[in-house]
């Protein structure tokens, strides 16, 4: 792991390979070590840049005048892959990363060849498409986190948020230190929450995205993820949907050859 100081803070990124350069954009509470087991399948004949996002592995947290937002996001993502390259890059975000990418993408921050988008969470859009009552499951979720943390109990947020997003049993399932991991980014991911919620992209907005992009979303994933993504479908130009076989919502640690592979051939694709 690497670090770049970017206005007097600390900002880390994972690098590996060599080749056109995929920018990978991680799921919140997560960090660019994210996408170690997607790495293997594609760093042969790619380079990869993994950045850590405000609040977010080992870069530092958000400082701003304002709440973080995922603009504030994707100009840190900008600012290191401008310092490590010139050429354009292929932008890959899952999760929390994923809405960061559109907004990276809508800003014109960088030049980006192919978007891929694995179930970003563009939950606003649910409301924007009438959707309101998928909006509101997400909405209640997420309130529900924020609410046991401003109560003192992040245990019982953990174990809401991860028990709504991988399954019942998920929270008790894990291992001290796993629980320790998640509950040393509480506050950032209450920022990151903040930042999901007041997401300014519209369905207008993602008709202005005229990359080829791949959307891909888990086959078992949960209806709010699921119908994101089949918006996106729906509205974005160049759109090519890919349903996971047998994934939830984490499926590059899930699924990693699975999404290299698809990842690759929409770069191949797009070439063409």
């Amino acid at each position: 792991m690497t670090h770049l100081t970017i206005d007097g803070r600390t900002v880390t990124y994972v690098e590996h390979g060599s080749g056109q350069t995929i920018v990978l954009l991680h799921a919140g509470a997560g960090s660019g070590k994210q996408w170690a087991k997607t790495a293997p399948f594609f760093q042969s004949h790619f380079r990869l840049i993994a950045p850590d996002l405000w609040g977010f592995g080992a870069t530092d947290s958000w400082r701003g005048e304002h709440e973080l937002t995922h603009d504030d996001q994707a100009l840190l993502v900008s600012s290191v892959v401008k310092a490590m390259c010139t050429d354009p890059v292929h932008l890959v975000g899952h999760s929390y990363g994923g809405a960061t990418a559109v907004r990276l993408v809508l800003g014109r921050r960088l030049e980006v060849l192919t978007l891929t988008l694995i179930e970003p969470i563009l939950t606003p859009l649910l409301d924007l498409a009438g959707e309101s009552a998928l909006f509101t499951e997400y909405h209640d979720m997420a309130s529900a986190f924020m609410n046991s943390v401003a109560a003192g109990d992040p245990d019982s947020a953990w174990r809401g948020f991860l028990n709504y997003r991988n399954g019942p049993g998920t929270w008790e399932r894990m291992s001290s230190e796993t629980k320790a991991r998640f509950l040393s980014t509480t506050e950032n991911t209450v920022a990151g929450f903040r930042s999901n919620l007041s997401n300014p992209t519209s369905i207008n907005d993602l008709a202005t995205i005229s990359l080829p992009t791949l959307v891909m979303c888990g086959e078992k994933t949960t209806l709010p993820d699921r119908k994101v993504t089949e918006i996106l479908r729906q509205h974005l130009p160049r759109c090519t949907y890919d349903l996971i076989p047998g994934a939830e919502h984490m499926s590059p640690l899930t699924h990693p050859q699975y999404i290299a592979s698809a990842i690759e051939r929409h770069i191949a694709t797009a070439a063409l």
